[in-house]
């Protein structure tokens, strides 16, 4: 075996390393210590406070506002679509609701190789469950229904039968409905 190779064999004890597999188990790191680029998140429903996190103290009238807004967005913009940024990471991105008071939706990309484009309706129900309009059991699915004021994440809660969906232009981006996680946290300026 080559001198440096042993070197730097000899060293990887001395920083905690191992050089090959180790039976000792690796050290977690907190969840707040993790890079916010991190794609490793699934799609799965956290409540913040009872299955991962910090509880977020979150009004569930401005989730209610949010969700609404979000309905309006999808029936005055021209263009219905949340579209994911295209990059190389997992970033996490501030879906823009003003006065949004005590909460701060953020939208996460979990594959950065998918063209992820979803509707504003389907943001709207991953946040209630469609409000008045929703079944119990859509609502009780939401974040809203289950996680409540403490925040939470889950995946976009999809339509696919919706026509944004269908139109030759979406279908033509190669975007899919897919692979968005919404977070719902304390908006840290009120």
């Amino acid at each position: 075996m080559p001198s440096f190779l042993l070197a730097l064999f000899s060293l990887l004890p001395a920083l905690g390393l191992t050089a090959g597999p180790s039976a000792s188990p690796k050290p977690s790191v907190s969840a707040s210590l993790q890079n916010r680029n991190n794609c490793a998140e699934t799609l799965v429903l956290i409540c913040y406070g009872t299955s991962g996190g910090e509880a977020q103290n979150i009004s569930i009238n401005d989730i209610a506002y949010a969700a609404a807004y979000l309905r309006s967005v999808a029936e005055e913009n021209s263009d219905p679509l949340w579209t994911m940024p295209p990059e190389a990471g997992c970033s996490e991105w501030t879906i823009p609701i003003p006065e949004s008071r005590t909460l701060l939706a953020l939208a996460k990309h979990v594959n950065p190789r998918t063209n992820s484009s979803v509707t504003y309706y389907d943001l709207a129900r991953t946040l209630d469950g469609g409000g008045a309009d929703g079944s119990a059991l859509d609502v009780a699915a939401s974040l809203l229904g289950a996680c409540g004021a403490n925040g939470g994440q889950m995946g976009v809660t999809v339509d696919a039968d919706d026509p944004a969906y269908k139109t030759t232009d979406y279908v033509g981006s190669g975007a899919k409905h897919q692979d968005i996680i919404i977070k719902l946290v304390r908006n840290p300026k009120f």
